[in-house]
């Protein structure tokens, strides 16, 4: 079915009368409109990774500096995926496209998020696939039940999600926080993966891994080539 029919059916209007090319629709506009990952990503889950990516350039959460990431490497590129959420809309067109990533991949499962940035998104993708939420803190608990997870069941089947990846250890961390109180990590979801091994590391323990943006997306050829390099 073409586009128009969709849009059409969802009374979004096109920017002009010609066939769907990619720029004739306003992306923030249809995701508002329709709230099925799904046919988001029937109708041109291409279109709308390419806007993320533009919008995530634009809104300025790519900074230039020295930074130390979370997996200790230093990096003159850092991808303030936090700030996602302050652009709500833009927010919308990211969980509707992991959603859509993940369910092509799992029937049902329960969403992990890894503290703090997979929090938020965790929430947003509970929201929008119906499953079932909870979370592994950055250090246990030390009052209470001293918990290192929360809301997961002992048994359940688990997509673990984080905001960015790049070596994987934080992911790592939280497959064998979960393993430990018997869950079963069966796909690890991020983002955006900085392509820095983060892949490999969690395949290699027969997890399955996903990511709805790498950052060769958000960045030039130049700029791509001087991240790898990163800070000496």
């Amino acid at each position: 079915m073409r586009l128009e029919k969709y849009m059409e059916a969802y009374g979004i209007a096109t920017l002009s009368g010609i066939p769907w090319t990619g720029a004739t629709i306003d992306a923030e506009a249809m995701v508002e409109a329709i709230n099925e990952p799904m046919i988001v990503l029937n109708m041109g889950c291409c279109f709308f990774k390419k806007y993320l990516a533009r919008k995530i350039r634009e809104y300025g959460l790519v900074k230039k500096g020295n930074f130390i990431l979370s997996s200790k490497k230093r990096s003159n590129i850092y991808v303030d995926m936090r700030r996602l959420w302050s652009f709500p809309k833009l927010a919308r067109i990211a969980a509707l496209l992991m959603a859509a990533e993940i369910k092509s991949k799992v029937k049902y499962a329960t969403l992990a998020g890894i503290a703090t940035g997979g929090i938020p998104l965790a929430a947003h993708l509970s929201f929008t696939l119906g499953w079932p939420m909870g979370y592994v803190r950055p250090k246990r608990k030390e009052y209470g039940q001293k918990r290192l997870v929360e809301g997961i069941d002992e048994g359940a089947k688990i997509v673990v999600i984080d905001d960015v990846s790049t070596t994987g250890s934080s992911i790592l961390k939280s497959i064998e926080a979960l393993e430990e109180i018997g869950a079963k990590p069966i796909l690890a979801a991020t983002l955006l993966d900085r392509e820095e091994g983060a892949e490999k590391e969690i395949t290699s323990r027969g997890i399955e891994f996903i990511s709805v943006l790498r950052l060769s997306d958000v960045l030039g050829s130049n700029e791509e080539s001087h991240a790898r390099r990163g800070v000496r």
